[in-house]
């Protein structure tokens, strides 16, 4: 597909499924995304052992301990895999196209994409594994632990350089 028709398939809100790197869905006999439920219930537990509070660390060690197979079939799991699977519109049923684009079409370099071009939110697209309430609810604890962990590292900072503020009469 030449770079200008995957633009086009972008604008026209076409989405298309890495089905080999995507857990919890596989190309259904109409070409549409389809759940698979044993993988769909992997989704549904990462989810919701995250907002019990446990860490993407504790997370892997869980799966890997069950033995959980990732998408593409790997017995150990990493901690980016589960941010991945946590900050995946995919899992509500959107998809947000062009988040990547190829630089060269030579060298096929790619290149995340931050504003250089146009990226397209399709709302409903395939089945939903999470509700929209769920995924949100995760994204605020994970801005809620950054903001967290920054704060913390502020205090460490100003203390290991002798910066820590004094109230002063």
């Amino acid at each position: 597909m030449s770079l200008g028709a995957k633009q086009k398939s972008a604008e026209a809100g076409k989405v298309t499924f890495q089905y080999k790197k995507m857990l919890g869905y596989r190309r259904g006999a109409d070409g549409q995304p389809e759940i698979v439920p044993e993988e769909a219930e992997v989704i549904k537990r990462i989810y919701h052992r995250y907002l019990d509070g446990c860490t993407l660390g504790q997370i892997k060690r869980e799966l890997d301990e069950d033995k959980v197979p990732t998408a593409q079939g790997v017995d150990s799991w990493s901690p980016a895999i589960i941010h991945n699977i946590l900050t995946n519109e995919k899992y509500i049923g959107d998809a947000l196209l062009q988040k990547t684009y190829i630089t060269d079409c030579i060298s096929k370099k790619v290149k995340k994409n931050q504003g250089e071009r146009a990226m397209y939110y399709v709302e409903n697209n395939h089945p939903a594994i999470i509700s929209r309430e769920v995924f949100d609810q995760v994204r605020n604890e994970m801005t809620r632990r950054s903001s967290k962990r920054k704060s913390a590292a502020k205090e460490w900072q100003n203390r290991s350089w002798g910066n820590t503020p004094v109230n002063t009469p």
